[in-house]
């Protein structure tokens, strides 16, 4: 992966760089903000996000008098695209070392000379409002210590009265790292093609900088936070940095060993779920400048928190789990004192997933880590990374082991990291690889699913239904060798396999225990061939790729075995079916729980909880094929977004988020990509116990095109989208009813308690308009659904209790007719369809369906209806096939030139 560090200013759209210290947005917008942004975007560090605010490039100088060979040498480099600022940022000093001009020259206050690239040329005319500088040294580590960054410019924050924890600031005042101060005079073009910039601060006096001691022969880094304006009118803002150390003369000398300098974290693998980091008003972009700032000894003044990278990035992410576990609410106060709560913050994978931000496998375009020292929580433990996620405080377990037991020193901040190593560093018992070892992860390479044929030996018809042969295995993919699907089932001497032949045992899913002690009665899992086709013939117009309907689906232990654990199932077609179908092999194995440092099974057989048992996800196979001539599809469905961009943010869907052991996760790791996903979730999938919290008596959409927007775009949203709640009424997305305040989600099942607020749950950590951070080939600006999305739930299931129905529409759902062959009555709790008639649902059209998922407003539903000729409930699937809902939104919004409103350019997207 090319490591490229860049922000770009989308025209007519508002600039996406987490600003939080805008005074405009409403509080809820401000915390989720907070929430998505990783760090603070103003922090009280780095002089308070100034330098390189000012992003319009000042009037070009006049041009001196050529100096060569430098000025050929620069102007040769310009032309080449590979040396484009924007993309290639460390260029800024690599294009003026090759023309033979010294970067950095450190006699009494430091020079740097830099270039700028942009189109082809020499980016000439930017002042000191286009740049700050930072230079920081790098420490060797000792005593058990990592080697970390040291500033040498230094401010003190002085916390304001009545700012802090409970009104009162936690100190007086504090010391923080930040950038040099500038003057316009500091900063000097060459007609060579290249920039001088001076310090003000003289890096050698102890006293200029808080006492750090000025070592030439260690490792330097000097940065820019520099921002200018490209040839297309575009901001960019980029981190360029230089690593060096210096000689007798003063003079910088390129350090070009990796081993020399520290990189743990690279930038790119942030904007994986970032899509671009950019703090401090958008001008830092790069963890390698972040470090010159956020390192030993700066703290925030008014909460008294350590604003150290390596504990301040871990509290961020581990904000909700710190919360819910020990009730800390990991707080900062930044710029103009702006509250940053990071309390709300869920990381998107499992926060034992220490590799997923440490990469140290993932090179860039010349073969190179990206993260040479991405492997050092390995190696290295520090109190300062790891106390950040493990309880430290006194009477908690890691102090009870550490202070109490082993009496390794009178508190957690008394304690040397060197301790850490003796138990923890490499190689050790306990080494946190070891420690943090995720069986639902790790395992998942032990399993393979595999739909090795699917043969139609009896083609439905309108009258009659269809038969398909399914052969299908569970492999281990390093060695080939197939599954037992039976292992660990309870006997049962009348149960017997889909083909009739008696197997004596039964299943509730595919078990694998590693012991021969089979469990008594595992807990219900999903280990099943699921058959995705139309219901009737009026759905076979689903012809631009629309999943229609589950029809039949059986568990997989019950294919007949062929004696080498390949097996073999018959799955009945719905009558009337034609046109593609989609075959899912989905399922996990639920492997007893092992300890994560000996491997050693821990889990009590049989399982009483999740503790005792770690539901591994395995991949879900796909195989379609045509039901006319039983041939395998030759045209796929269109790929609409990939798997791999779910896995960027969340490591592998399926596996548990929380960090404990023993986490539940959705449908327990069984469906764990999108082609599966959309088998259940689709157009006909609504809320059977859920209802929109809009105030009407719809129920909420699980079509999964309208419910992945929703869950992610919660801060777009007005009302809140939830699983669960069937109280009707307006709420707030903090889960309250509108009219009173006081009404919480609920269900009449399990009260408040059961439902779940995506809108309050899940913080999106990117803007919510960049389409591209899911889809592939610009499929969201394609116009291929032709199914709504149900509005209304045939489900007539009640609560516990037996006195009352759960679903929220069961009165639209009478009214719509859809109930085919009714008997009974609401009243008397005895309603019963003969089948239901999916043609009378009511819909929200397809577009629709999409687009108010995120802007739900009552204003929005009324333009869509009015202005677009979209249905929100008022018409049904069979009406729209009869041509009785036009949908004119691309008139204003398709993406393309020339529209009044194209989606592209709403969101800010090319």
């Amino acid at each position: 992966m090319v490591s490229v560090h860049l922000t770009l200013t989308r025209k007519g759209a508002a600039v996406k760089h987490f600003d939080l210290s805008s005074k405009t947005r409403s509080s809820y917008y401000w915390i989720k903000f907070a929430a998505a942004s990783l760090l603070a975007a103003a922090l009280a560090g780095c002089g308070g996000g100034g330098g390189g605010g000012d992003t319009t490039a000042a009037a070009p100088a006049a041009p001196g008098a050529p100096a060569a060979p430098a000025t050929t040498s620069i102007t040769a480099a310009a032309a080449l695209a590979a040396n484009d600022t924007a993309t290639a940022p460390t260029a800024a000093f690599a294009v003026v070392q090759n023309a033979g001009v010294t970067p950095v020259t450190v006699n009494s206050p430091p020079t740097v000379n830099f270039t700028v690239i942009s189109d082809g040329a020499v980016v000439k005319g930017l002042t000191t409002s286009n740049v700050s500088f930072i230079i920081a040294k790098l420490v060797p580590g000792t005593n058990g210590n990592p080697d970390q960054w040291q500033s040498y410019i230094w401010r003190t924050e002085t916390a304001t009265a009545g700012v802090g924890p409970g009104g009162t600031p936690a100190l007086a005042s504090a010391k923080q790292p930040t950038t040099d101060t500038k003057t316009a005079t500091q900063l000097v073009y060459n007609d060579a093609g290249y920039y001088t910039y001076t310090f003000s601060t003289d890096i050698k006096d102890p006293t200029k900088t808080n006492g750090v001691v000025y070592e030439p022969t260690a490792t330097h880094r000097v940065a820019i936070q520099l921002s200018y304006t490209n040839a297309a009118g575009e901001t960019v803002r980029v981190n360029p940095y230089f690593d060096f150390t210096v000689d007798a003369s003063g003079k910088a000398v390129a350090v070009t060993d990796s081993s020399k300098t520290r990189k743990v974290v690279d930038v790119s693998t942030c904007n994986q779920c970032h899509e671009t980091l950019a703090l401090h008003g958008g001008g830092r972009v790069d963890t390698q400048y972040c470090v010159l700032c956020h390192n030993s000894g700066n703290t925030d003044a008014n909460s008294g928190n350590v604003l150290d990278l390596r504990t301040m990035a871990h509290k961020i992410h581990a904000g909700k789990f710190l919360k819910e576990k020990t009730g800390e609410d990991y707080t900062i106060w930044g710029f103009s004192n702006a509250k940053h709560d990071y309390a709300e913050v869920g990381f998107p994978a499992n926060l034992r997933n220490c590799a997923k931000c440490h990469d140290s496998t993932t090179k860039n375009a010349a073969g190179n880590p990206l993260n040479p020292q991405g492997d050092k929580w390995k190696t290295t433990p520090s109190k300062e990374a790891c106390l950040s996620c493990h309880a430290s405080a006194a009477g908690s377990t890691w102090n009870t082991i550490h202070v109490t037991s082993l009496k390794l020193g009178a508190s957690a901040s008394a304690i040397s990291n060197a301790s850490c190593a003796d138990c923890h560093g490499a190689g050790k018992t306990w080494n946190a690889e070891q420690v943090h070892w995720i069986q639902e992860l790790e395992n998942t390479k032990l399993y393979q699913h595999n739909i090795e044929s699917v043969t139609l030996t009896t083609k439905p018809t309108a009258t009659t239904a269809g038969l398909l042969t399914v052969k299908y295995s569970l492999i281990n993919p390093a060695t080939g060798a197939a599954y037992n699907l039976r292992e660990g089932c309870a006997a049962d001497a009348a149960q017997k396999d889909n083909a009739g032949t008696l197997i004596g045992v039964k299943c509730n899913t595919n078990y694998r225990w590693w012991t021969t002690t089979p469990p008594g009665k595992p807990q219900d899992k999903f280990g099943t061939i699921s058959l995705t086709v139309g219901v009737n013939d009026l759905f076979t117009q689903s012809t631009n790729g629309d999943t229609v309907s589950t029809a039949s689906s059986s568990a997989a232990y019950l294919g007949a075995d062929d004696g080498a654990r390949h097996y073999t199932l018959t799955v009945t077609v719905p009558k009337g079916s034609k046109g593609n179908a989609r075959i899912v092999a989905l399922g996990s194995v639920a492997e007893r729980r092992l300890d994560p440092v000996s491997r050693a099974p821990i889990g009590a057989v049989p399982p009483v909880g999740f503790s005792d048992i770690a539901n591994v996800p395995v991949k879900n196979a796909i195989y379609e094929f045509n039901l006319d001539t039983g041939a395998k599809a030759t045209t796929a469905r269109r790929q609409i977004v990939s798997n791999d961009k779910c896995n960027a943010c969340h490591a592998f869907v399926g596996i548990p988020i929380k960090p404990e052991p023993g986490s539940d996760v959705f449908h327990s790791g069984v469906r764990n990509n999108s082609e599966s996903c959309e088998v259940c979730h689709n157009w006909a999938r609504a809320g059977s116990y859920t209802g929109m919290a809009d105030g009407s008596t719809f129920n909420e959409s699980w079509n999964f095109k309208r419910m992945v927007h929703a869950i992610h775009g919660g801060v777009k949203r007005t009302y809140p989208y939830t699983h669960g709640n069937d109280y009707v009424g307006a709420f707030g997305k903090n889960g309250l009813l509108l009219a009173d305040g006081v009404t919480k989600l609920q269900t009449v099942n399990g009260g408040a308690a059961e439902v779940i607020n995506y809108s309050a749950e899940v913080a999106y950590p990117q803007g919510p308009n960049n389409c591209n951070a899911c889809h592939v080939n610009d499929s969201w600006k394609q116009n291929g659904a032709v199914l709504g999305s149900a509005l209304v739930s045939n489900s007539l299931s009640k609560n516990s209790a037996g006195t009352a129905y759960t679903n929220p529409g069961l009165d639209r759902f009478l009214a719509s007719g859809a109930c085919v062959g009714q008997t009974g009555t609401k009243a008397g709790l005895n309603l019963a369809c003969a089948s239901t008639d999916w043609t009378k649902i009511p819909v929200v059209s397809p577009k629709a369906a999409v687009c108010t998922s995120c802007h739900d407003s009552g204003g929005v539903q009324t333009h869509v209806v009015n202005m677009g000729g979209a249905t929100f409930g008022t018409f049904t699937q069979g009406d729209l096939f009869a041509g009785k809902v036009f949908e004119a939104c691309t008139g204003c919004h398709e993406a393309r030139v020339g529209a009044l409103k194209p989606v592209n350019t709403v969101h800010g997207l090319k």
